[in-house]
C-alpha cells in the first residue's frame, strides 16, 4: 500500500490515479493521520458472485434458485387523474 499526503495527492492525482487503475491501493492522510483510502472499484458483480459462493459452501446463506416474477401491468384507470378516479370510486360507496 503507498501512502501520500493530501497535498502531494492533489498535485499529482493524475500519477496517482493510474496507479490506483493499475490496481494499487492509495492510503491518503493529512498531517501525518490517514483519512481516505483509494483503491481500484471492484470488477463488475464477479467479486460479489464470488463472495455469496463462498458464503454459499460454509452454508451462511441460502442462494435463491427462483427467479423473480416481472413487474405488475399497472392498472389501467378510466377517465382523467387518479384523484379523480379516487373520488368517483368513494362517491359510488357513500
Amino acid at each position: 500500500m503507498v501512502t501520500v499526503g493530501a497535498r502531494e495527492l492533489k498535485t499529482r492525482l493524475g500519477t496517482y490515479l493510474r496507479r490506483v487503475r493499475e490496481g494499487s491501493v492509495i492510503l491518503v492522510t493529512e498531517r501525518g493521520r490517514p483519512v481516505a483510502e483509494l483503491r481500484p472499484l471492484p470488477t463488475a458483480a464477479s467479486d460479489e458472485e464470488e463472495k455469496l459462493l463462498d458464503l454459499a459452501a460454509r452454508g451462511l446463506v441460502t442462494l435463491g434458485t427462483a427467479r423473480l416474477r416481472p413487474f405488475i401491468e399497472p392498472v389501467p384507470v378510466r377517465g382523467g387523474s387518479v384523484a379523480t378516479t379516487i373520488v368517483e370510486e368513494r362517491d359510488d360507496r357513500f
